[in-house]
């Protein structure tokens, strides 16, 4: 299995390098469910910020991108559970992905809440002011 880097994502999503995208295309449209690519929850938060700021792609848009990158099984998600979760609050909520993936895992390991500034996770369940 091949770790994907969020560039590479990037590439193909956005198709905006020819020769670059040409390659990510390749790589990626090679991978199958039996010899699947991995893909770190860093590069989920990664590619969301870069979709975001970067290319100015609205929410609606980065989160189809993001379901279909956790449904397809040519991808091996680093925790995908958390992941999921994230992505359901993510759809509704205020904070950024990357809030709700930090939540999630801070829930899984047993903490009663996140300390933050961001005013927007403040504003969600489970995030609270030190």
């Amino acid at each position: 299995m091949i770790a994907c880097d969020t560039n590479v994502l990037v590439r193909y999503i956005v198709q905006d390098d020819k020769p670059l995208a040409l390659k990510a295309s390749r790589f990626i449209e090679s991978l199958t469910s039996d010899d699947p690519g991995f893909i770190g929850t860093i590069v989920l938060c990664e590619l969301n910020w870069v979709l975001k700021s970067a290319y100015k792609i609205p929410k609606s848009a980065r989160l189809s991108t993001l379901e279909n990158i956790l449904s397809v099984s040519v991808f091996e998600i680093e925790d995908s559970d958390l992941c999921i979760k994230a992505l359901r609050a993510y759809k509704t909520g205020k904070a950024d992905f990357s809030d709700y993936l930090i939540r999630e895992g801070a829930l899984r390991a047993g903490c009663v809440s996140i300390a933050t500034f961001d005013k927007d996770a403040l504003k969600e369940k489970y995030f609270s002011s030190p």
